[in-house]
């Protein structure tokens, strides 16, 4: 991949982080990375070239920036969208769910917008999701043919759908991915640390009936998946970013008690977790989602890190 390029918006989290390094770490020689940011001082790793962009041009009529972005997107080899606010950054009230929504469908409206412009659109757009699309589901085996929950009553499922809706359009011009991600499990992840801090100091335990799936996915996995689904020709449409065994909250929380030699034993009921979280509670902690990755795994794609019970010694 050492002649090609891969443009990468929303980089700074997680996810774009582990792709970057995977990227990088690459043996037959890396792409030259470009990460699409807002603000021109931001810190980079050596060999990453930051490229200042206005994700909202497009509804804001910018005609100067979406010039400007086209001419980067120009012969790009991928294009990876992960851009969007944060759901963990708030309480998902009116507020937060309209900032999440708007800031993801701002993001992928411009870049649609740009691409539009270019002489050779970018050879493949990974496109960013989650498994909330799904909604809560309880005990349901959900893999990329089951459709999504229910807009009224789950809140995450009308932005994801929004999300995926603005970038549609991509696939008139080239293979589109959507990649719908679980909870990322990493230890510089946000989520990850949270999840483990109650169990470090003693007091973890299950959240709510401790029962509900969590759709987790290690960080390397994450990046090893997605550089896969770049370089895979024949990898076209919606696939599930999940660990192959999801896992139950209290079978995450006990795995990593027994990894941090901390007992379980405190109960964090679901009204509490709502009047100290909001609707982030429902949304990330309580919700149910038995998520797999039904074409990765068919397509014949190795996880490394397959089980919880595996992946969580690597994360303490």
């Amino acid at each position: 991949m050492s002649d090609h390029e891969v443009i990468i918006a929303g980089a700074g989290g997680i996810i774009g982080q582990r792709l970057i390094e995977a990227l990088q770490g690459r043996s037959d020689g890396a792409p030259r990375i470009t990460v699409l940011t807002r603000r021109a001082d931001g810190s980079w790793p050596a060999g990453v070239t930051p490229f200042v962009w206005n994700p909202a041009a497009a509804r804001q009529g910018d005609d100067e920036a979406l010039a400007a972005l086209a001419e980067r997107l120009d012969g790009a080899t991928a294009l990876v969208n992960l851009a969007g606010s944060s759901i963990a950054a708030g309480r998902l009230d009116e507020a937060h769910r309209a900032r999440v929504k708007g800031s993801r469908v701002d993001a992928a409206t411009t870049l649609l917008a740009a691409a539009r412009r270019t002489e050779a659109p970018p050879a493949v757009w990974l496109q960013a999701s989650a498994v909330g699309i799904y909604g809560d589901r309880g005990d349901e085996l959900l893999t990329e043919a089951s459709g999504p929950g229910d807009p009224a009553s789950d809140v995450l499922v009308p932005s994801s759908l929004a999300w995926e809706a603005a970038a549609a359009p991509a696939a008139e011009l080239t293979r589109l991915v959507t990649a719908r991600f679980g909870v990322v499990f990493d230890r510089d992840a946000e989520a990850w640390r949270k999840l483990l801090l109650p169990v470090r100091l003693f007091v973890g335990g299950p959240l709510g009936s401790g029962r509900q799936w969590m759709p987790w996915v290690s960080g390397r996995d994450t990046a090893r998946a997605l550089v896969w689904l770049i370089e895979t020709p024949s990898a076209v449409g919606t696939f599930n970013l999940t660990a192959p065994e999801p896992a139950r909250q209290i079978d995450v929380t006990r795995a990593a008690a027994r990894a941090l030699h901390r007992p379980v034993w405190l109960p964090a009921p679901a009204f509490a977790l709502r009047l100290a979280l909001g609707g982030v509670a429902d949304a990330l902690l309580l919700s149910s989602q038995r998520v797999i990755p039904e074409r990765l795994l068919d397509a014949g794609f190795v996880f490394e890190d397959r089980t919880i019970e595996g992946a969580v010694p690597g994360l303490v």
